[in-house]
């Protein structure tokens, strides 16, 4: 193949690798690169191109603005051009097709892909070319032969030559489908001369199938005397398929009598193209290629349909990546969105013709199972598919693994409307990754009872915000030598309306699911500088107070700006405020988080890691932290006295953390067996109703004005 190609783009980078895909693609393909579109149209003002590539986003015109421009010139209208795209640039794909995009490649454009899509162009636009010459050549020596003088055209009337080189298809067949006349275009499909077919049996000389269609077309035209207009019709031609728009009209004699059909057709290959690419932009995900939740809802309509009519079951499955945003974040988005692609291939892959999986937002995936016998098949499946997510992904020669969470909603069981569905797969999804995530479960009416309880409570906490419904307890922490106060846990309090005193553990997770936390988190922090500001102005001893800051807190705000500001405001020495965070919060941007936590700690407030030994972080997370403290998770407390193994971790943790200049914190101490076994394994200080249960503010007042400390001013 001998072929043109134009590349545009800004980049040089871009356009040395583009120009060596074309390189690659074989012999006979010249290039033309131009970093700036004004000169690139500057030489198709002279020259000839067969194929386009052009980036979307240059500075000087975009790709829509300088295609729009070539098909303005001469030999612009139909030069197949691809537009260089990024994945979320769906508008800008809109735009490129309003202006006469032929097609789009991914940024970054992939070797195989490129070649594949570029010669297709080629290949098409090469034998349109083809016809359309064998179609010029067909009617000049049909006239040659008709006078005995080649060439002149002046003899030949000019609406024969305009039937005969129009890119239009055109012929007559009468009753028994004999052809009556063909234009010399429709005798370029055949790669015959008109004559030599005026008299054949059309309908044979076709595709077999599309024999048939035309022949039941012509018999609805001749029985009804009526045109049948409008219909579309795919040929191939040497292999490259082209799209016609079809008319078939009565062809009448003088009489008004029906003696045959004519049929037109027109080429329509490339604003098919278009139509088709704009419908699939407007129902499909753009980064994997799988439907989106529009063209879900669709397919998922017509599973409940079909449920009703059908034996059997259908069931929606709501899928969640576990851990992808760990990687997204710590590998970068071009890696997530890598991850993502291959996710969605292997969904495709397992999934049978007649379901789908689609791409709703972010790591979240929807699957649509049909003709399922019940729960113990689609829980077969489900495994199954867990365990083709669960194989290792190699992105850029490093291993990534990643789970998933699966929710599982029945239909018809569950209900018969989508989006009721899609709430309630939802539902079960989360609680699959409560029991621990790479898990599925299966929806139950007591889930939505909790989903209906706790959209309640997200309204009445919105309001509770307004009123000021919450208050701050105080659980003494003292040191094991003495059992003196050196700190205290600031533990928030809901006085609800009408279910009374609520701890944490009754609406804190509302709070964090809704997006609320930051407004509490703000409330606590303020409040804690309060009884700083009290305890001090009464002159009484003021312990460190410590506040829990959650992940994600981290994650929405700016907690130093949220902590230092309100210090200041105060007027609170920072060494009395103490910032507990659990090890979860290393699971997420941990570099990030790691900055912003040294910068309190900067500030001389302090860091305490609470619930230590049950979390996930590693000890060089450990070995980074500024933290001032380590506090020993419950769950080792409450076994001391039964088991060796964790009097053994909790003595370990006590040296690691005395290694790393911090002191350790017992919590949930109830017993003096349990304190004095830590005492022994070597903990500083101790927390629990053995020494003091959650206290109310003047409680704690009363406490300190007894306290050996009083004197003492600093923690």
């Amino acid at each position: 193949m001998q072929a043109r190609v134009v590349i545009i783009d800004d980049r040089p980078t871009n356009l040395r690798i583009y120009a060596q895909f074309v390189k690659m693609m074989g012999t006979g393909f010249e290039t033309h690169c131009f970093s700036n579109p004004v000169h690139a149209l500057d030489f198709l003002e002279t020259e000839r191109a067969d194929l386009l590539i052009v980036d979307y986003r240059m500075p000087e015109m975009s790709g829509a603005e300088f295609i729009r421009k070539v098909r303005l010139m001469p030999a612009g209208g139909d030069i197949p051009a691809i537009i260089i795209t990024a994945h979320q640039d769906r508008e800008c794909r809109i735009a490129a097709l309003d202006a006469g995009a032929t097609d789009f490649l991914q940024s970054p454009v992939s070797q195989p892909e490129f070649k594949e899509r570029s010669l297709k162009l080629l290949e098409q636009r090469a034998r349109k070319r083809e016809i359309a010459q064998r179609a010029t050549d067909l009617g000049r020596h049909a006239h040659a032969v008709k006078t005995g003088t080649p060439g002149d055209e002046a003899a030949k009337s000019m609406l024969e030559q305009i039937i005969d080189t129009i890119p239009i298809m055109i012929n007559a067949l009468d009753k028994d489908g004999k052809c009556l006349f063909l234009n010399a275009y429709q005798a370029a499909m055949f790669n015959r001369q008109p004559n030599q077919l005026v008299g054949r049996d059309m309908y044979s000389l076709c595709p077999r199938k599309f024999g048939e269609r035309e022949r039941r077309r012509d018999a609805i035209v001749l029985e009804s005397g009526e045109p049948l207009p409008h219909y579309e019709e795919r040929l191939s031609n040497d292999g490259v398929e082209l799209i016609f728009h079809c008319n078939k009209n009565p062809l009448l004699n003088r009489e008004g009598e029906t003696m045959g059909v004519l049929t037109t057709a027109v080429d329509i290959t490339a604003r098919k193209f278009a139509e088709e690419h704009r419908t699939h932009l407007a129902l499909h995900d753009m980064l994997t290629g799988l439907p989106n939740r529009a063209l879900l809802q669709e397919r998922l309509g017509q599973a409940i349909d079909e449920a009703e009519d059908k034996p059997g079951c259908a069931a929606l499955l709501l899928l969640d990546l576990d851990r992808f945003k760990i990687i997204n974040d710590t590998r970068g988005h071009q890696t997530g969105d890598i991850l993502l692609r291959e996710v969605a291939e292997r969904l495709n892959a397992i999934i049978q013709p007649e379901e789908i999986a689609a791409r709703i937002g972010g790591d979240e995936f929807a699957l649509v199972l049909r003709g399922m016998t019940g729960p113990d098949e689609i829980s077969r499946r489900c495994a199954g598919l867990l365990r083709d997510i669960n194989r290792p992904y190699e992105i850029n020669g490093v291993e990534q693994v990643v789970g998933a969470s699966i929710g599982i909603a029945l239909i018809p069981g569950d209900g018969d409307d989508a989006d009721e569905l899609l709430r309630l797969a939802d539902l079960a999804m989360y609680d699959a990754k409560g029991r621990g995530r790479n898990g599925y479960c299966f929806f139950s009416p007591e889930l939505n009872q909790v989903a209906q309880a706790n959209a309640r409570t997200e309204i009445e906490l919105r309001e509770a915000i307004a009123a000021g419904q919450f208050e701050l307890e105080f659980q003494p922490v003292v040191e094991i030598a003495d059992r003196n106060p050196v700190g205290m846990e600031a533990l928030i309090r809901w006085n609800h309306p009408t279910r009374g005193r609520l701890l944490p553990k009754d609406f804190l997770p509302v709070a964090s699911d809704s997006g609320l936390m930051d407004l509490i988190g703000n409330w606590v922090i303020e409040a804690a500088c309060r009884q700083i500001v009290h305890l001090r102005d009464r002159g009484l001893f003021v312990p460190r107070i410590a506040i829990n800051i959650s992940p994600r807190q981290f994650l929405t705000q700016d907690v130093v700006h949220e902590i230092l500001s309100r210090i200041e405001r105060f007027g609170v020495d920072p060494a009395y405020l103490c910032i507990e965070i659990t090890e979860e919060v290393l699971l997420e941007r941990n570099g990030e988080i790691i900055s912003a936590l040294k910068a309190l700690r900067k500030a001389g407030i302090n860091i305490s890691i609470d619930d230590f030994g049950t979390g996930y972080s590693s000890l060089q997370y450990l070995r980074d932290l500024p933290a001032t403290r380590l506090k020993i998770d419950r769950a080792f407390v409450m076994r001391i006295t039964e088991s060796s193994a964790d009097r053994a971790i909790i003595s370990t943790i006590a040296h690691l953390a005395h290694a790393l200049q911090m002191k350790v914190v017992a919590e949930g101490v109830e017993t003096q067996e349990q304190f004095d076994l830590l005492r022994a394994a070597g903990c500083d200080e101790i927390q629990g109703w053995l020494t003091g249960k959650p206290m109310a503010s003047s409680d704690i007042e009363r406490m300190l004005a007894g306290s050996t400390n009083h004197l003492q001013s600093r923690p």
